[in-house]
């Protein structure tokens, strides 16, 4: 069995380092007005963003997961990442119909 610092160690480096500069990035750009949240397209691309993030942090706990034989938990992730896909797809297709 694979211990503590070979498996989930990296994952927290990773998106907790790499996620709070994510972060900081948004932080900074919504500040600055770059990023106008009033705006329906600048909303779609918040969310594109933001999903990018949680989708990339899901798929490699999803595969963490299973490595570990943890299918249970890899299944449950897998319907989460499934759902907000379909969400964010939803949402964008009903901005689109607002603009038309």
């Amino acid at each position: 069995m694979l211990d503590f610092s070979r498996t989930w160690l990296p994952y927290l480096y990773l998106y907790g380092v790499g996620g709070s500069i994510f972060m900081i990035g948004i932080f900074i750009i919504i500040r600055s007005n770059s990023l106008n949240l009033d705006r329906i397209k600048h909303q779609e691309w918040y969310h594109i963003l933001v999903f990018g993030l949680f989708y990339y942090m899901g798929i490699h706990a999803l595969f963490t997961f299973a490595a570990l034989g943890k299918t249970n938990i890899s299944l449950i992730i897998g319907l989460f990442i499934l759902g907000s896909s379909g969400h964010l797809i939803n949402r964008l297709l009903k901005d689109q119909n607002l603009k038309s």
